[in-house]
């Protein structure tokens, strides 16, 4: 593991160091700060989804902890039952770290200058590192570019994924590590900066803490293999098991917060959340390169903001040299086998060539693995192209190729991952604060902590922001981090609050979930251009018997008491079994309908019994239909066999069963989860109840039922 000592004093390095960090940052400031200028407290760079869900982050914490409230137990999101932040990207440590900027200038400015410092600071981290490694000043440079402002560094910020931003403490891990394997440092000064960045990574950011820990066990394991005699290694994995244990000590609260309510499944498919083949040979849309191939990674999986694997034609010569070159030596066996080990991992559990799936991949060994199932594989660019910097900047700090060679290939590199700044800069979004929060007028409609549901709740998050900036003044009954807790994640009308597209007893499902929930108030924000915030609210509250009062810019729905009083005690559980019913009942009388009228079976479904004024559906924004026109959303109807009529619902077997129950005797076949027929006994899990009638049988059905369509017609 030897190494070329940098030339120069403790001066020299830290002048050196300065000029490196202020050319990140103006490169920064450049890049993606300049739509900002000016418009600072209102404008931010990528979409409103996620990133208002950092902007509140930012706001939070320091106001629950001065106020004393339970920072990771939150009762302002989801009241009253309050929700989980331990399972969310709620970014504490940074959050705490600019307070006296969010107490000044707000949230969406904290925000801005957290997205300008994160690029150059994992530039600068990885330039200490290369610098460390090499020697070399301007090698050490483009090392710690090809890292700071990668395709993992933009996509990631184009995505408004800030706490995937936090990346500078990894290469000051290493760098902590190599210290100390050379002596350099103490094992007490070890263990203490050490343990600092580790926290710093925790509260930052559970998933690259996660990955960092998995990935540097394995740098560990291959460091044992390769360097079996060095005792040093053996000692140092064993300080760093130490600095984990202290970590999670100094981090238990929180850890039992993780913990305590049982760890869920998987929030996104690591399929889809993976690295193709070919994205390590196409740029992505954040590269300007894309124009040429924009094409080919229209098929990605996820081609903008979850790829990060290209490097260029510059970095792949250097790769080749560099092998060429190191492969014969331990250190450069090391990095190379590092590479590759990351890339393929990156690959997910499924190979994937041009969009298409080709077969199982390596992660498929680890995506079952508790707690490791959450980690997406293309997010593992960030080591991916950690290795690829200490790489190139090793091989220009240590080859005897001439400069101009080295100029030309840097150049080469650089320009290859250079940002597609027309579409960073097509993304900046607009936040104006409406005058009902602005001026303070909330106020006289609500009273401290009032249970107030904004629309739509989870494809703007304007709740969010606006609970943010009236110093959390109401609480949310629902709102999108992640997934909805538990307990209100069962509600049917949740998919109405967010898309606006109607379920069939939406009136008696929205006053049941207000109710329950002890909502005080609805705000809407009609003057959003967006089709779910100025389409189909103030029709469906209406249609709750809700009148809104327009007042500084927003709808102001006030529940009355008695409303929420009429259905005090529904559950989620409960309301889901009346919507099936509600939903089954109406397609049942929709077929009796049809065939008493003499119609040809053949034709039967949900869209022909509309057109002929059997079944009414929700006028909802116009939509395709799907390709099987038996289905409308999870309903199903239809012929079966010749002569049977088939109605079909989807959903979990507890839901489904009082519909089994109701109609078994009527039935002809059952089929759960479809096309396996429901044998007696213990069932569990979702699919596809399919029941099937004769049209005598279905006359007979039809008889006991009560929902929406049931008039005899």
């Amino acid at each position: 593991m030897a190494r070329v000592m940098l030339a120069g004093g403790p001066s020299a390095k830290r002048f050196q160091s300065a000029c490196a960090f202020s050319i990140y940052l103006a490169i920064s400031v450049l890049f993606f700060g300049l739509p900002l200028l000016g418009h600072f407290g209102h404008r931010f760079i990528g979409d409103r989804a996620d990133t208002l869900i950092q902007i509140w982050s930012l706001a939070w914490w320091p106001y629950a902890l001065a106020s004393g409230q339970h920072s990771i137990i939150t009762q302002a999101l989801w009241a009253p039952t309050g929700y989980n932040l331990a399972w969310t990207t709620s970014i504490p440590g940074p959050s705490l770290a600019l307070y006296p900027i969010t107490r000044l200038f707000g949230p969406i400015v904290s925000y801005n200058i957290l997205s300008l410092l994160c690029p150059p600071a994992a530039a600068f981290s990885a330039f200490v590192l290369c610098r460390y490694l090499g020697g070399r000043f301007w090698p050490a440079m483009v090392g710690g570019y090809i890292f700071g402002f990668s395709q993992y560094v933009l996509a990631q910020l184009a995505g408004c994924h800030l706490f995937l931003l936090f990346i500078f403490p990894v290469p000051l891990a290493i760098y902590l590590v190599l210290l100390r394997l050379s002596r350099r440092i103490t094992r007490f000064a070890f263990l203490a900066l050490l343990i600092a960045l580790l926290l710093c990574e925790f509260f930052s950011s559970t998933e690259l803490f996660a990955t960092t820990a998995v990935f540097g066990a394995a740098a560990l394991a291959l460091s044992w293999l390769m360097w079996r005699a060095a005792p040093d290694v053996r000692d140092v994995a064993i300080e760093i098991g130490c600095a984990y244990v202290i970590t999670a000590l100094l981090a238990a609260p929180f850890l039992y917060c993780v913990f305590a309510g049982g760890v869920p499944g998987p929030i996104n498919p690591t399929s889809l959340y993976s690295n193709d083949l070919l994205a390590f040979a196409v740029p992505t849309r954040v590269l300007y390169l894309s124009v040429a191939l924009r094409w080919v990674a229209r098929h990605f999986r996820r081609s903008v903001v979850e790829t990060g694997g290209y490097l260029g034609p510059g970095y792949w010569i250097i790769l080749v040299l560099y092998i060429k070159s190191s492969w014969s030596t331990r250190p450069g066996k090391f990095l190379i086998l590092s590479l590759m080990f990351v890339g393929l991992m990156s690959l997910g559990p499924a190979l994937h060539i041009n969009g298409i799936d080709r077969g199982p991949a390596p992660w498929r060994l680890f995506s079952e693995l508790p707690l490791i199932d959450q980690a997406l594989p293309s997010r593992f660019g960030v080591y991916f192209f950690l290795g690829a910097a200490v790489i190139a900047s090793l091989y220009l700090s240590q080859s005897s190729i001439s400069w101009w060679s080295k100029l030309l290939l840097s150049s080469i590199c650089l320009l290859s991952l250079a940002p597609n700044l027309a579409a960073f800069r097509s993304e900046v979004a607009h936040v104006k604060l409406p005058q009902f929060f602005r001026s303070g007028e909330y106020k006289r409609y609500l009273a401290r902590n009032d249970n107030v549901l904004v629309l739509p709740y989870a494809r703007r998050e304007d709740g969010l922001l606006w609970q943010a900036q009236t110093d959390f003044y109401f609480r949310l009954a629902a709102a999108r981090l992640t997934l909805p807790p538990a307990e209100a994640a069962g509600w049917p009308v949740l998919s109405t609050l967010d898309t606006g597209n109607e379920i069939l007893d939406f009136a008696e499902q929205f006053k049941a979930f207000l109710s329950a929930r002890g909502v005080k108030a609805i705000i809407t924000d009609p003057q959003g251009k967006e089709p779910q915030t100025d389409g189909p609210w103030q029709r469906l509250l209406a249609e709750a018997g809700l009148v809104p009062l327009q007042t500084g810019g927003v709808l102001f729905y006030e529940v009355p008491p008695a409303l929420v009083a009429q259905f005090r005690g529904a559950t989620a559980r409960e309301m889901v079994q009346k919507e099936a019913k509600a939903s089954f009942s109406t397609l049942l009388n929709a077929a009796r309908r049809y065939v008493s009228e003499g119609f040809p079976l053949p034709m039967l479904n949900p869209w022909q019994a509309q057109r002929l004024n059997l079944l009414t559906l929700p006028a909802n924004k116009p939509a395709p239909r799907p390709a099987d026109l038996n289905w409308w959303r999870n309903l199903w109807l239809g012929p079966y066999g010749e002569s049977m009529v088939g109605i079909g619902i989807v959903g979990d077997y507890d839901d489904l069963k009082p519909l089994v129950d109701e109609y078994r005797a009527d039935a002809t076949n059952i089929f759960f989860p479809y096309p396996k027929k429901l044998v007696d006994g213990p069932k569990q899990g979702s699919g596809q109840l399919l029941i099937t009638f004769t049209p005598e049988k279905l006359q007979r059905a039809a008889r006991k039922t009560t929902g929406p369509g049931s008039d005899s017609g």
